[in-house]
């Protein structure tokens, strides 16, 4: 990634976050070296103990009507030592209306002071999200992704297991498809990791035998999406029978700069509908999402029946049930 400057800032981001340059334009290309912003309404006070001075400084409704009550002397006074530190930029929110001392103070310390009409909330918040496209950690995996039942879930597997085909029969089944063979993977705030396609590719697919295919030209517009926050990764591999496959539910997962994602490994064979099962899986994580564990239900229905001083009757009837079925239901019709 390129290095973080104000004018890449407002080259990319300055129509989204309505940007005017008000003063400062020969620091234009100073860097910004932190993605978080900062409102230095203590630091204006003369508390620079632990200011960050490194990140965006946002003057809002608070900074500019403390200057504002201030005489020109001490505003400039205020403002020398505030611009002394290497703050990459000012920004002024809510269209308000910027003291010529801050004006004088930019230019001559070549620090850009920017305007917008947004609130510092609004305007904070867009900030953030634009800064996690570009100092968030990423990188590019080989695999699909797909939204499935709106979990998003990363396919990975070696080449040639069937990742685009299983995709493929998704996309069919009315699902959607984000990215195909290549995955941009990038770490957001809270927590979460987002798949996206890269620009380069769109709404293209390459199915082994098929050759390239166009998503958007088979299945609609509504079939393709742009990026996924990725809920779900399946690794499909070849069958091994001398590999113990989850058959308990036992929690695995997917790690990608710290941050845990559900994993299931499903093995590829003869008679395995592989996009029926990763169906199953999204609609399993949404259970859990809601509570449902059947894992977790089953054992303890199984320890309560062990518990049970009639374990042996309940078992009897149970036996009963599977080898009988039409004797039980015509005993007990409310079966």
């Amino acid at each position: 990634m390129p290095n973080m400057t104000v004018h890449r800032l407002i080259k990319y981001a300055g129509y989204e976050l309505k940007l005017e340059v008000a003063a400062g334009i020969e620091g234009i290309d100073r860097e910004i070296k932190a993605a978080e912003s900062n409102q230095p309404g203590l630091a204006l006070c003369g508390y620079y103990e632990h200011f960050g001075y490194d990140r965006v400084q946002i003057f809002g409704y608070g900074e500019i009507g403390y200057l504002e009550s201030l005489t020109s002397s001490v505003r400039s006074e205020v403002l020398g030592e505030f611009f002394s530190y290497p703050v990459p930029c000012v920004v002024v929110t809510s269209d308000l209306h910027i003291p010529s001392e801050l004006i004088a103070s930019g230019n001559q310390n070549k620090i850009p002071v920017l305007k917008t009409a947004f609130e510092s909330a609004v305007f904070t918040t867009r900030l953030l999200l634009f800064f996690e496209d570009e100092f968030d950690p990423s990188e590019y995996v080989h695999g699909n992704l797909v939204d499935v039942f709106g979990v998003g879930v990363l396919i990975l597997g070696q080449s040639g297991i069937g990742k685009s085909e299983c995709a493929l029969e998704l996309l069919q089944r009315g699902h959607r498809l984000i990215a195909d063979d290549t995955v941009l993977l990038k770490r957001m705030s809270g927590h979460r990791v987002f798949g996206i396609r890269p620009r380069p590719l769109r709404h293209y697919m390459e199915v082994r035998g098929l050759g390239v295919i166009d998503v958007v030209a088979l299945f609609g517009v509504i079939a393709v999406g742009n990026r996924k926050q990725i809920e779900l990764v399946v690794t499909l591999e070849p069958w091994d029978e001398n590999k113990p496959y989850n058959r308990t539910d036992v929690d695995d997962v997917y790690n990608f700069h710290n941050e845990s994602l559900p994993h299931v490994v499903i093995p590829v064979g003869p008679g395995r509908n592989i996009s029926n099962l990763i169906e199953a899986a999204a609609m399993d994580l949404w259970g859990k999402k809601l509570g449902i564990y059947a894992a977790k239900e089953l054992d303890e229905e199984l320890i309560k029946m062990m518990r049970h001083e009639n374990s042996e009757a309940i078992m009897d009837e149970w036996q009963q049930e599977t080898l009988h079925p039409e004797i039980v239901h015509s005993e007990h019709p409310e079966i």
